[in-house]
C-alpha cells in the first residue's frame, strides 16, 4: 500500500501564466524544468521547479480548481511562518493573488520513509515528533480540542449504522459500550498547548542529513504532546513496516508516553478512519477512501489488542 494516492495532479502548464511567472520570480532566474510529484491527496500542483538560479518545491493551485485544496494551501502559508525551522521546509516565497496561490519551499534532498521502514528512519521521525511535542504552539493555531471533534468521535455514529457496525472486527462490536465510554474522553485527551501536525504519514515526511522534516502543515493544531503518534503508526504498519505495538517502544525512548495512556486518541483515530472510509468518494481526490480503508485495518486491530490488554489488567 503506497503512502499516498497514486494519482495525476495538474501539470505545471495548467497553472495560470501569471502564477507560474510569480513562482519563477520567487526562485530567481529563468524556468528550466519541473519534476511533478504525483502522490498525496490534493488537487493542487506539486513538484520541484528548477530555474537557472536554483530549485524549489512548489505547491500551487489556481483559483478555479478544487476549493478545499486552495483553502488548505492558504492555511499552510500561515502555519509555516510560525514553526521552528528544524521541523518543516523553509519558505522561500509565497504567492496569493486573484489567479491563485502558491507556496515556494526549500527543496530538501532526502527520502520518504517506508521503502522499507528502517530503525534509523523511525528514530529520526521520533526525534522530530519529540521536538514538536515539546514546543509550545503559537496561540493563533486552532485548539485540537475544538477542531478534532467530531472527527475523532465517530463511535456513536458507527454504532447506529448497520453496515459500519457489521463490518467491524467482532471483538470491537462486543466492546462498543467501552468504546462509547472512551469517546467521552477524547476532547480532554487531545487538549494541550504543543504543536500538532495532524497528518503525519510517510509521504508527509522527508528524511535527510538534518533529520526528519514534516511536510504539508495546513491542519496544524494546538494540542496535547504526542497525539500525532497514534495517527502515524497505522500508516507504518499498512505500508509494510512493524506493527503499531511493536514500534511504539522506540518512540517511548524519545519521550512518548505509554500507549495505554493515549487510548482515547488511538480509539478516536480508529473511529475516524473507519467512518471516513465509508463516505462517498471525492471526485477530485481519487484513492482517498481506499487509503483510509487500508489504514483503518491496522488501527482497528491495534485498538482491539489494547482493549484486551486493559481487560486483562483490570481482572488481576
Amino acid at each position: 500500500m503506497s503512502a499516498g494516492a497514486n494519482r495525476l495532479r495538474p501539470e505545471w502548464t495548467a497553472l495560470p501564466l501569471v502564477l507560474r511567472a510569480r513562482i519563477v520570480d520567487a526562485i530567481g532566474g529563468r524556468f528550466v524544468r519541473d519534476e511533478p510529484a504525483q502522490s498525496g491527496f490534493s488537487a493542487a500542483y506539486a513538484g520541484v521547479v528548477t530555474t537557472t538560479k536554483g530549485k524549489a518545491f512548489v505547491k500551487a493551485c489556481a483559483r478555479d480548481w478544487h476549493p478545499d485544496s486552495l483553502h488548505f494551501l492558504r492555511a499552510e502559508m500561515q502555519v509555516l511562518a510560525m514553526l521552528p525551522p528544524t521541523v518543516a521546509p523553509a519558505v522561500l516565497g509565497e504567492v496569493d493573488e486573484t489567479a491563485g496561490s502558491a507556496l515556494v519551499l526549500e527543496a530538501i534532498d532526502g527520502h520518504h520513509p517506508g521503502s522499507p521502514w528502517t530503525t534509523d528512519d523511525l528514530h529520526a521521525i521520533a526525534e522530530t515528533l519529540r521536538t514538536i511535542s515539546t514546543t509550545p504552539a503559537p496561540a493563533t493555531l486552532p485548539r485540537a480540542a475544538d477542531t478534532m471533534v467530531p472527527g475523532f468521535t465517530r463511535w456513536a455514529e458507527i454504532s447506529d449504522d448497520v453496515l459500519l457496525l457489521t463490518g467491524l472486527p467482532g471483538v470491537l462490536r462486543e466492546w462498543m459500550p467501552e468504546l462509547l465510554r472512551i469517546e467521552g474522553d477524547v476532547r480532554g485527551a487531545v487538549d494541550g498547548d504543543a504543536i500538532v501536525h495532524d497528518d503525519v504519514r510517510a509521504d508527509n515526511i522527508l528524511i535527510g542529513e538534518a533529520g526528519a522534516r514534516l511536510l504539508d502543515w495546513p491542519h496544524a493544531r494546538r494540542g496535547a504532546p504526542w497525539i500525532d503518534l497514534p495517527c502515524l503508526l497505522p500508516s507504518v504498519e499498512a505500508s509494510g513496516g512493524p506493527s503499531c505495538e511493536e514500534v511504539w517502544p522506540l518512540f517511548e525512548e524519545h519521550g512518548a508516553p505509554p500507549a495505554q495512556e493515549m487510548l482515547p486518541v488511538i480509539s478516536g483515530f480508529a473511529s475516524y478512519l473507519w467512518f471516513a472510509q465509508a463516505q462517498p468518494e471525492i471526485p477530485q481526490l481519487p484513492g482517498l477512501r481506499a487509503f483510509q480503508r487500508a489504514h483503518a485495518g491496522p488501527a482497528l486491530r491495534w485498538l482491539a489488542a489494547l482493549l484486551q490488554v486493559q481487560e486483562r489488567a483490570a481482572s488481576r
